[in-house]
């Protein structure tokens, strides 16, 4: 018989081991997933992740350093070209960088305005991140006996004042001898103003829409530096050569603007009171792009003729030249603003049309939604399939952009997706796929229903430049031109060899250029034009006014010595069977002069090229 007293004692023993048991359990529980769950991170792995994130604040302080370059954009608008009559693309050439213009006219005269939202900014410094972190090497790791792979990377930034957060979730599986985890998401902040600087940019763009504080002191400019409106008390006529005109208000305006500052008292003429706190500074160059023209003006010769000489006003007892000349004028700006050692830069364009400034009333001036469009307004039920040109289903991340806001949609399943937008008229679904080409669709949502959107497959191709009459050190910029999209390409060949293409017209373009230098001297160009002689000129009687244009010395490198252009179709079928692109096109001779440097460019610019398959 057991005693009632033993009984006890036994179910406390019992109690101990089971609680023993789960407090062993617990431990190991907790010591294994140390090694495995994602965040926890061992001595053994910690250098690792260290160097990665080391890499990601590289990759953010690159793609930051990028948008404050280009004025907002990794990734640039579509290109649009300019023309004689407004000389500026919609791109500024800034020392080799193409820079988006936030204001500009285009060659065909329409208002181009193109200043990123801040949202867009960190969708492009995001997307950025997502392409350059398969950069990040283990190198010395792997080396070192380490295994590691990682998965598909997805990156989210945010942009605020002082600092810019990217938060990369993507699994980093490490593994060395028997110890292995898994890191899963990964954080970094920089210490950037960008976004302080963006807001400043901002502000004085809408100040400058408004109140043209830039075209203002252009025409300060003209009035100062050149001959518009006035007379002189002489019985001579007054002559002045309108290319120089032009070229002292070139050098004026240059000069002039970089004196224009963001400091200063009330009484100081450069000082722009703009309410900001980033240092301004105002950049132009005699050799941007620019347009200068005036009349009356005879040729290139500006002649004013006196009054009071002719037969029948000698009661005047004086001779005076009255004269009044209208300019119109067209140059770019780069706006600089500056604060602890960063700058963001962007550029404007400046008209001049009748001797004022020109009229602002296709200006935009930029605002920020003031309503979280993917959160705050109401939804509709909506079916999305994704699909390729045989019928076949893809899958990829789908987005909808309403007004300047871009709301994540999801990923498909099997090639469908049903979610909810948010109401909008004329949205945009956004769709990513990899291995096919982004493909968008304007729908709208406040009924709700379904879109199928064909995904055209991206095709890997090497591209090789047969170069006739090669010296060796020639370099070609390539470009691929989609006619269906606008999207554009750039190769930089030799350097760059590899494309994607999907199938579609392209239109190709190469400019092939020696990489040596080349000194032209100093020249005079004696130039005459013939112009009507007096009354005489109305029966065709002329007569020849000459002047001398100088040309300054040119040091001029990477000189033209080839290129052309194509249109091609490329099918799915061509693009599906071949792996290598050919161009071929002939030599010129390197240039010696001016002249033959200009020759070869007006030769390029009708020239074919050859493009095949081989």
């Amino acid at each position: 018989m057991i005693k009632k007293g033993s009984r006890k004692k036994g179910q406390v023993t019992i109690f101990v081991i089971i609680a023993i048991v789960l407090v062993v359990a617990a431990a190991a529980y907790f010591i294994l997933t140390a090694n495995f769950q994602s965040g926890k991170v061992s001595q053994t792995f910690e250098p690792v992740e260290t160097q990665f994130l080391n890499c990601l604040t590289q990759k953010t302080q690159s793609g930051i350093n990028i948008l404050e370059s280009k004025g907002g954009y990794i990734q640039d608008p579509p290109f649009i070209p300019g023309s004689s009559y407004m000389p500026y693309s919609s791109q500024l050439d800034f020392f080799g960088i193409g820079i988006p213009y936030w204001r500009s006219i285009s060659g065909s005269n329409l208002p181009i305005n193109q200043v990123p939202t801040l949202e867009n900014m960190q969708n492009q410094l995001s997307d950025y991140i997502q392409q350059e972190i398969g950069n990040c090497k283990f190198d010395s790791f792997t080396s070192d006996g380490y295994i590691i792979n990682s998965g598909t990377p997805k990156v989210t930034t945010t942009i605020n004042g002082n600092n810019v957060n990217t938060y990369l979730t993507m699994e980093l599986s490490m593994k060395k001898g028997n110890e292995s985890t898994v890191v899963k998401t990964h954080q970094v902040q920089i210490d950037s103003g960008i976004g302080m600087l963006y807001s400043d940019a901002v502000k004085f763009y809408n100040l400058e829409n408004q109140n043209l504080i830039l075209e203002n002191y252009s025409v300060d400019i003209l009035r100062n530096y050149a001959p518009v409106d006035g007379f002189e008390l002489t019985c001579s006529p007054k002559i002045w050569d309108a290319n120089q005109v032009f070229d002292t208000l070139k050098n004026a305006t240059q000069d002039n603007l970089f004196a224009l500052r963001n400091s200063g008292n009330n009484t100081d003429y450069f000082d722009l009171k703009v309410p900001i706190n980033s240092q301004i500074r105002i950049l132009n160059s005699r050799n941007w792009p620019s347009m200068y023209e005036v009349s009356p003006a005879d040729s290139s010769v500006l002649v004013a003729k006196p009054i009071g000489n002719q037969q029948g006003l000698g009661i005047l007892g004086f001779c005076y030249v009255p004269y009044h000349f209208v300019y119109n004028i067209r140059y770019p700006v780069l706006v600089q603003l500056t604060q602890n050692g960063e700058t963001f830069q962007f550029p404007l364009s400046i008209n001049i049309e009748g001797n004022v400034a020109r009229d602002t009333t296709e200006s935009v001036n930029v605002t920020q939604p003031s309503v979280d469009v993917c959160n705050e307004i109401a939804k509709s039920n909506f079916t999305i399939n994704l699909a390729d040109s045989s019928g076949k289903t893809v899958d990829g991340n789908i987005s909808y952009e309403c007004f300047d806001s871009t709301c994540e949609v999801g990923h498909t399943v099997n090639g469908e997706l049903k979610g909810s937008l948010p109401q909008c008229v004329n949205g945009k679904i956004i769709v990513k796929s990899d291995g096919y080409k982004d493909a968008t669709d304007t729908i709208s949502t406040v009924q709700g229903g379904s879109a199928t959107i064909l995904m055209s497959k991206l095709y890997p191709k090497e591209v090789y430049v047969n170069l006739e009459n090669s010296v060796g050190n020639e370099k070609s910029v390539l470009t691929f031109t989609s006619d269906n999209s606008s999207e554009s390409k750039t190769l930089l060949y030799p350097d760059q060899k590899k494309i994607n293409l999907s199938e579609g017209n392209y239109e190709i373009k190469v400019y092939t250029y020696d990489n040596s230098s080349l000194k032209f001297d100093a020249t005079t160009t004696h130039q005459c034009v013939d112009v009507p002689s007096g009354i005489l000129g109305v029966f065709g009687v002329t007569h020849q006014e000459c002047t001398d244009i100088p040309v300054p010395e040119q040091n001029i490198t990477n000189v033209l010595v080839s290129g052309g252009s194509a249109k091609v179709l490329f099918s799915e079928k061509d693009l599906s069977k071949n792996n290598k692109i050919e161009i071929d096109l002939g030599r010129y001779k390197t240039p010696q002069s001016l002249q033959e440097l200009q020759i070869i460019y007006t030769l390029v610019d009708a020239k074919s090229v050859g493009v095949k398959f081989v």
